[in-house]
């Protein structure tokens, strides 16, 4: 009997061993494909740092469009004919430019005359409702052009669109190489205030004002010539 209990505990403890074996087993298997899921995740988010890398080097291909735009600050552009205004003309004269007046002028070598000038106008420039409704805007584009002589009608200067204000001062360079082919001699300068529409420009006022012109340079003071500008300039206005 003693041999017989023996052998069913020795059985008992066999059976309990070898499932617990088989218990260990069938665990470990899962924590292997645990481990193969987190690799195959770590391995898909390595990719986007090859986007980001992609999108680096677009934005380094934008560089170039920060150059630098210094074309337009050349004011050693030869002159040549301004744009002419919009034909034909319409005639809207006012009284609104209240003076021309000469500046910057450089006296000539023999003292009779400036060979060379620029203009300073005060006008009123306001153009807040001159255009019909029918144009899309009311609001006008003034800008101011400049003529030598009646006769001839040269074209000179053209200036850009002007800002709007009752009683505004403007400068208006006159460029030498528009000035060379004129000979010595009195000059009719005039200066026209215009609205620029698609159709046709319109005259808001206009005048003129005489200079004794000498294509001769000097190295005279020309700051004294500024108080001898009776005798040089006549102001008149131009009835076009």
């Amino acid at each position: 009997m003693e041999l017989r209990n023996v052998a069913v505990v020795a059985v008992a403890l066999l059976v309990a061993l070898s499932g617990c074996s088989a218990l260990g087993g069938s665990q470990a298997e899962p924590s292997n494909d645990t481990e193969t899921d987190a690799n195959g995740i770590a391995d898909d988010e390595s990719e986007p740092p090859g986007d980001d890398v992609e999108s680096s080097g677009s934005e380094n291909e934008t560089d170039p469009d920060g150059g630098d735009d210094t074309g337009d600050t050349d004011t050693t552009a030869e002159w040549s004919p301004p744009e002419e205004p919009n034909r034909p003309l319409e005639d809207k004269r006012e009284d609104r430019i209240e003076s021309v007046e000469f500046v910057d002028k450089e006296p000539a070598e023999n003292g009779d005359g400036y060979s060379n000038f620029n203009l300073e106008v005060v006008a009123n420039t306001s153009m807040e409702n001159v255009d019909p409704p029918e144009h899309g805007d009311v609001e006008g584009e003034p800008y101011f052009f400049v003529k030598i002589n009646e006769d001839e009608q040269k074209l000179v200067e053209r200036t850009g669109e002007v800002r709007m204000e009752e009683n505004g001062t403007f400068h208006i360079e006159v460029r030498p190489a528009g000035l060379e082919e004129f000979d010595s001699g009195s000059l009719t300068v005039e200066v026209f205030l215009m609205d620029e529409d698609k159709d046709w420009d319109d005259i808001y006022d206009a005048v003129g004002k005489d200079v004794q012109f000498n294509p001769e340079t000097g190295d005279g003071d020309s700051s004294s010539t500024d108080g001898d500008s009776e005798s040089g300039e006549n102001s008149s206005v131009a009835v076009r």
